[in-house]
């Protein structure tokens, strides 16, 4: 029941939300001309999409293969090269959480709290292990290790061989979260996650033994609704510093072995954070892109022209930073300046500019054309998969 109860809340947060005044209203398409040529390389179809689910289906690419996962219940496995589909496999659940691979195998999490292993080479089923919760979140393999996550506050250590459980965190987390959660990092001996609660935690990846636990932010006000602070967005690690948000709580940058705060900024988001090349990147609650100076937290620039278009989470590569928005369009910026170097549609729109209030904030956040999940990259080629169920491979050709 409490789990269900969850799963309500994002939904009904955003309808509430739709009804204040001081909603901010979709900024119209960005006009601009194209610096740079951007190449569909494939697309493939990844089931029927997440209709108006609050789902995050992040495919996960290797050196050879791309792994993704439909709603439904199916898990592909795509030549990242070519798009060509190896196998497709229909594990019989509803996949909730995203796909993640190493080690010859694929994990997806179900929403009756289910993470099944399966075989990269047949999509055979491994192993599977009957969880706490629903689970939302990317499953993150170590050597030995796969750590889930659950919506219930708990992270469970698994043996990578047999799914047992070798160690379990509980966290007490709020009766009011954002429907979502991050999705836990291996790094080695350290793992991290984020919980509803505002929290990043370290622990080790063989015992479970915590290291350290910090808030990010601090939440203010007096309803649940004003103090609520969690974690929900992507969280980065880079060069042994973690970079987290909270929706409502704050902005900070972490040194991971003593978990040290090295600074703070006020920020609410509900996407997430990346970082490249000393330069980090958070979009804010009304979809405001902010590039930081990754050493201090001061801005460098900030992109306005895309407020209100429920941006995902970005992401920085050579000389871009890549986002999506609720219509499906995914965009190519510059990392010096913010400013628009080209764009590209990824599935099929449904919802219009012109009626987003009638559709409500729900609308835009859930639309089913849109890009929730943010874009992966690997080897230069940008790999998107929208919430239309459209998985789509670009790069980056040429400067014109």
């Amino acid at each position: 029941m409490r789990n269900w109860f969850l799963a309500l809340l994002l939904p009904l947060f955003l309808l509430a939300c739709s009804d204040d005044e001081n909603l901010v209203p979709p900024s119209p398409l960005p006009q601009f001309k194209a610096q740079i040529t951007v190449k569909k390389l494939w697309t493939a179809r990844i089931g029927e999409g997440v209709d108006e689910a609050y789902l995050s289906l992040k495919p996960a690419v290797t050196e050879r293969w791309v792994f993704a996962a439909s709603a439904e219940g199916q898990v592909f496995k795509i030549d990242r090269l070519t798009g060509k589909r190896e196998w497709s496999v229909d594990i019989d659940r509803n996949i909730t959480g995203g796909v993640g691979a190493a080690y010859g195998m694929v994990a997806v999490g179900t929403a009756n709290g289910e993470v099944l292993i399966l075989n990269e080479d047949d999509g055979s089923v491994l192993w599977e292990k009957a969880l706490s919760g629903q689970i939302l979140s990317v499953p993150a393999f170590g050597s030995n290790r796969v750590v889930v996550q659950t919506i219930d506050g708990r992270l469970h250590g698994l043996d990578r061989n047999d799914g047992s459980t070798v160690w379990l965190f509980d966290t007490s987390i709020p009766i009011l979260t954002l429907r979502g959660e991050s999705s836990p990092v291996v790094m080695g001996r350290a793992t991290l996650a984020g919980f509803a609660n505002g929290k990043l935690v370290a622990l080790d990846t063989e015992s479970g033994f915590v290291a350290w636990e910090r808030l990010i932010g601090e939440s203010k006000g007096r309803s649940e609704l004003e103090r609520l602070n969690d974690l929900d967005g992507r969280f980065w690690v880079s060069s042994q510093v973690a970079y987290a948000v909270t929706f409502q709580g704050g902005l900070a940058a972490i040194d991971v072995p003593s978990g040290r705060v090295l600074w703070t900024k006020p920020m609410s988001s509900y996407a997430g954070v990346s970082e490249f090349l000393s330069q980090l990147y958070v979009v804010d609650e009304d979809s405001v892109l902010y590039a930081k100076d990754s050493i201090s937290g001061t801005d460098v620039w900030q992109q306005e022209q895309l407020k209100g278009r429920g941006l995902s989470a970005p992401t920085a590569y050579d000389r871009y930073v890549l986002v999506g928005d609720y219509e499906g369009f995914l965009y190519w910026l510059s990392y010096q300046d913010g400013s628009f170097l080209a764009r590209a549609k990824v599935g099929v729109k449904r919802y219009s500019h012109a009626n987003y209030k009638a559709q409500s904030l729900r609308r835009v956040t859930d639309a089913a054309d849109g890009l929730r999940v943010e874009p992966v990259v690997f080897d230069d080629t940008v790999y998107v998969q929208g919430n239309s169920g459209e998985l789509a491979a670009y790069k980056a050709i040429e400067e014109k």
